[in-house]
Parts: structure tokens; C-alpha cells; sequence
């Protein structure tokens, strides 16, 4: 007789539970691929555009959470999950402007994006890209009127910062900069999904002994929040 240990059935349900993350996120990505082609039959300034923008910004809202518990489920399991390459940063963040800036403009929103000086950068790009990617689309609900990327180098760290003018990162936010997670904000229905991938992500990009990091401030344009990935 073969006994099924709680440990076991454990495993396996987690196993069951990401496969099925899995398949809805290709149904996210077929929705989002009918979505970004909609769009681009719709009339500019016209209620439906506003309204398949929004349901957009709503679909990748999804996918990127389904992205991050796929994440941290490989993470979980010990499975490498962080495969950093040289980066064009220059490149990277036109490939992020191109990603991003229809949804924000189409809100009244200002966007740019700004290389300061990192010519290249050593990270996992498409990890960096999804996290920046998710960053974005929150600042579609939070900023006023502004929203600014831009990539720098500082103390040996290839530094990319996303800043807006909203309302700032709240006190709970700030002390505990995504440390935990699945304490829901009920205020702004956040789960910390976002952030605490964003710093096991960092941490795991590693150089000469120093991990990267998440730092969050309300050094943001106007004093709202700042967003920034140190990476070494």
C-alpha cells in the first residue's frame, strides 16, 4: 500500500495549480492579441477605443500576475529562473516605450523615456522588461497627468527608475517594499504580487557579491512615486 504523504499531495496540487496558471495565461495573450488588433480598427477619440484600451490595460493587469506566480513557482521549486545577458539599454527602453505609451496617452497621460548614460546592462531582459512592463500599466490607474522611465548607471548598478506624479507609495508600502505578500490593500485592492516579485527578481541578479535591489520613494515627479531596479 502506498502512502500519500500531505507533503506530496502538496506538491502535486502545486503542480496542478501552475499548469492551470499556465493555460489561462495563453488565454490572456490570445485576449490580449484580439484586443491590440480591435484597436487598431477603432476610431481615435471614440468611446469604444476608451473602452478597449481599458479592457487592455485590464487583460495585461492579469497576465502579469499570472506571469509572476508562474515566477515564483520555478522559484519555489529551484529551478533557475534568472538568465541575464548583455543588454542594449538604449534598445530595451524603445522596445518598452513601444509597449506602453499608446495606453498611457490614451489616458491624457505624458510619457517618455530617457537613457542617462547606460550603454549596456547585465540582467535578465525579459524578467527587467515584465517588471518594468507591470510598473507601467499600474501608473495607468495612480499618475495624474505624467509618467517618466529611464535607465542610468550608478555605483557600478545599471539603474532603470519609473517615476509619476499620482499620489505616492502609502507608509505600509514604503516600510515594507515588498518584502511580503498577500496582505491585500483593500484601499487599492493590491495584493503586493507585483513588488515581491520585482525584489526576488533583483535579489537574484547577483554580481561580485552584491544583489540587486528594489528601492520605492516618493521621489517621483511632483512627489509621487518612484519606482527603481538596481541591477549589478
Amino acid at each position: 500500500m502506498t502512502l500519500v504523504t500531505d507533503d506530496l499531495v502538496a506538491v502535486e496540487f502545486a503542480s496542478v495549480l501552475a499548469s492551470s496558471v499556465h493555460d489561462m495565461k495563453n488565454s490572456i495573450g490570445h485576449l490580449l492579441n484580439s484586443a491590440e488588433a480591435i484597436e487598431s480598427l477603432v476610431p481615435d477619440n471614440s468611446i469604444a477605443r476608451d473602452q478597449v484600451l481599458a479592457l487592455q490595460h485590464e487583460a495585461r493587469r492579469i497576465n502579469f500576475d499570472l506571469m509572476h506566480l508562474l515566477g515564483l513557482y520555478k522559484f519555489e521549486r529551484s529551478r533557475q529562473v534568472v538568465n541575464p545577458t548583455v543588454v542594449d539599454c538604449e534598445e530595451f527602453l524603445i522596445e518598452l516605450t513601444a509597449y506602453n505609451e499608446s495606453l498611457l496617452t490614451s489616458r491624457g497621460l505624458k510619457f517618455s523615456a530617457e537613457c542617462r548614460g547606460a550603454v549596456e546592462g547585465f540582467f535578465d531582459r525579459d524578467l527587467i522588461m515584465g517588471i518594468l512592463n507591470s510598473t507601467l500599466n499600474n501608473t495607468y490607474n495612480f499618475a495624474e497627468s505624467e509618467v517618466e522611465v529611464s535607465c542610468g548607471t550608478l555605483e557600478g548598478y545599471t539603474v532603470f527608475s519609473v517615476r509619476d506624479d499620482g499620489p505616492g507609495y502609502g507608509p505600509k508600502v514604503l516600510k515594507g517594499g515588498g518584502e511580503q505578500m498577500g496582505r491585500t490593500d483593500y484601499a487599492t485592492g493590491s495584493t503586493g504580487l507585483g513588488l515581491y516579485f520585482a525584489r526576488r527578481i533583483t535579489e537574484m541578479h547577483c554580481h561580485r557579491g552584491r544583489p540587486g535591489k528594489v528601492v520605492l520613494d516618493n521621489e517621483g515627479i511632483r512627489g509621487g512615486g518612484r519606482l527603481q531596479l538596481w541591477l549589478p
